[in-house]
């Protein structure tokens, strides 16, 4: 009888440790999943591409500006190319990556992260808490969106990154009330549009016309939609900080998870 209890129990045990076993195997990818394998920061601290799909021209453009705007506000605004995000989503990565790497000065959180998984074709712009009132989620996905997204369709990610970089550098700028002088090139090249003055003519020949025989129903609704948008769109002033962490020369800043995210 005792053997045979004896027995019962090696088998209980053999097949606790093999569930165990089991139950380990499946459980383990899912932690390997959640952790997020974060890269040591580049010696060009302002764009760090893992991959080598920036240009030189974009990225000597890039380090500049972003010495520049670090030496004139105190903000760091960085670029991270990756290949894939092996399965994480790209908002924690991003959140984490800013955190461990401390974007932006410790207490005032004005930093900005441009990611960029290029296998997965996702970007993310993640805003330190101090630049959230210059560049709104909203803003930033707009910019992207018009700016860069285009470009990195054609495969042209080092003119897409060094567009939507000197935007943002411009607006971070603003907030400290202070000018940058590298980011005049894309600045001035976007406000020189030109119109035809024909096209101006049409134009006002068509708000008469809607005024004479349409009663300005169409002018009002144009005004309104105008109006709406400016309200919800463009970047407004604000302050905030928390601390955090510090790698690769930044200033151990942080982030509260603001900004956005698309795809291409």
């Amino acid at each position: 009888m005792n053997k045979v209890n004896t027995r019962l129990k090696v088998t209980l045990s053999s097949l606790g440790i093999i569930l165990l076993v089991l139950i380990s195997i499946l459980i383990l990818p899912y932690f390997a999943k959640g952790a997020a394998n974060i890269p040591v920061p580049t010696k060009l601290k302002y764009v760090n591409d893992y991959v080598g799909i920036v240009d030189e021209d974009s990225k000597n453009y890039i380090v500049s500006l972003g010495n520049e705007l670090e030496s004139k506000t105190g903000s760091q605004a960085v670029i991270v190319v990756i290949s894939s995000l092996e399965g994480k989503d790209i908002e924690s990565y991003s959140n984490e990556l800013f955190r461990n790497w401390g974007i932006g000065q410790k207490g005032k959180d004005n930093g900005l992260l441009i990611l960029l998984s290029i296998n997965d074709k996702k970007w993310r712009v993640e805003v330190g808490r101090g630049l959230e009132g210059a560049i709104t989620d909203i803003y930033s996905s707009r910019i992207m969106n018009s700016e860069a997204v285009p470009l990195f369709k054609e495969g042209r990610y080092g003119e897409g990154l060094k567009n939507a970089y000197s935007i943002f550098a411009s607006d971070i700028a603003k907030e400290y009330n202070v000018s940058l002088q590298g980011s005049n090139e894309i600045a001035q090249g976007q406000k020189s549009v030109s119109i035809n003055p024909v096209i101006i003519y049409y134009i006002l020949g068509a708000f008469v016309l809607d005024i004479l025989l349409n009663k300005a129903r169409i002018t009002r609704f144009l005004f309104y939609l105008m109006f709406w948008n400016s309200f919800w769109g463009g970047p407004r002033g604000g302050n905030g900080g928390f601390g955090g962490g510090n790698q690769g020369g930044f200033g151990g800043g942080s982030s509260s998870g603001g900004g956005s995210s698309g795809g291409w």
